[in-house]
């Protein structure tokens, strides 16, 4: 009988490390998929004219940004970064680093210089815990993943689909 219980236990750890490396592969696979979006609907004059506003969500919750127009290749655009997370982490340097899936190529698509970001304070917004208002350009079309540190650690990614020109 209690061979019967360690076959079953090594049975049921094995399953767990095949289950566990699957779900691995499968989040490494799906790493390069767009990431999801909520739209909504705001008020964007007096007389109560509506339009719609993108907030484009990271992987990991904690982290996206409001879209004021879509990524178009080589054209400058205004985003506004939004952060949920622990002031000693939020209020480190901040960087983004956009890849292009494609070709490979890397590049630094956003930087708050250490000293800026060691004086930065934690500013609410929207509910989140931090924002920063930025602006942002990737150079090419096609699928751009965008990694965001604090200080030398990876936050969260989010990728975008850029549009040609």
């Amino acid at each position: 009988m209690k061979r019967f219980f360690f076959i079953v236990i090594i049975f049921l750890v094995v399953i767990n490390v095949i289950g566990c490396s699957n779900e691995t592969n499968q989040k490494t696979e799906e790493s390069w998929e767009e990431s999801p979006t909520l739209d909504i609907e705001v008020i964007n004059t007096d007389d109560g004219q509506t339009g719609d506003f993108i907030f484009r969500i990271g992987d990991n919750g904690e982290l996206g940004f409001g879209e004021y127009g879509p990524f178009i290749a080589g054209e400058t655009q205004k985003y506004m970064w939004h952060f949920w997370g622990e002031q000693e982490i939020l209020t480190q340097p901040f960087k983004v680093l956009g890849i292009n899936k494609e070709t490979g190529e890397e590049m630094t698509v956003l930087e708050l210089p250490a000293a800026a970001a060691a004086s930065t304070s934690l500013s609410p917004n929207n509910g989140a815990d931090h924002h920063i208002p930025s602006t942002m350009m990737l150079p090419s079309a096609g699928v751009w993943k965008l990694k965001v540190y604090f200080g030398e650690e990876l936050f969260g990614n989010v990728v975008v689909d850029v549009e040609e020109k």
